[in-house]
């Protein structure tokens, strides 16, 4: 029988290597790979719901472990906001997406108003625009990925005054620089500004 094989399974992080956690807004690649794994093993209608046998010992024991599955790849925090008593296996699922989708309307509006107003403070370059991509990988998680001359603009836009003219420059290039690209400039600017003041 094909459940037999998930009894074989000891450490789901192997299978699945993220822990779901609301502050990474990490949802959607988790339920890919937690989706993809309960496929594989033949217990996908645990979580949709599709085949509830909650008199059926077997099935319930199952259920147990696909539950199991799912407390091991999420934080302790989100543990704690959807732990209840007797709950299966599709109600914790179900529990789950609906508290990621609740609140992903709210985060992307924090997020943008983030992304809008961040400046490059005391940062180096590379910690900088570190913490533009850590923004924008936060909006790719929820399904709102940031159009790539966007970010370069809002990080642009972040640079203190003694950027001012390569900033200028980057502007008004003819074809404009992806993030990448703009990091490199960016980062070989602000050596030659340290050679220049040593």
């Amino acid at each position: 029988m094909a459940n037999d094989k998930i009894y074989g399974i000891t450490n789901i992080k192997s299978y699945v290597p993220l822990i779901l956690d609301l502050d990474r807004l990490n949802y959607d690649p988790w339920r890919e790979l937690f989706k993809t794994h309960c496929i594989g093993y033949l217990v996908f209608d645990h979580l949709d719901g599709t085949n509830l046998k909650l008199a059926d010992k077997e099935w319930c024991k199952v259920d147990s472990i696909v539950k199991q599955w799912i407390y091991g790849t999420i934080s302790q925090t989100l543990l704690q906001t959807i732990l209840k008593n007797d709950s299966t296996s599709h109600e914790d699922w179900t529990t789950i997406e609906n508290l990621f989708r609740e609140n992903k309307e709210a985060k992307v509006l924090e997020l943008d108003n983030e992304l809008r107003h961040i400046v490059i403070g005391d940062s180096s370059i590379m910690e900088y625009c570190s913490r533009v991509k850590a923004i924008s990988d936060l909006f790719t998680n929820i399904g709102a990925p940031v159009p790539e001359r966007n970010l370069v603009t809002y990080a642009i836009n972040g640079l203190s005054p003694k950027y001012d003219i390569i900033a200028t420059t980057i502007h008004h290039r003819t074809s404009f620089p992806s993030f990448t690209e703009m990091r490199s400039i960016l980062t070989l600017e602000e050596q030659q500004m340290t050679q220049n003041q040593n």
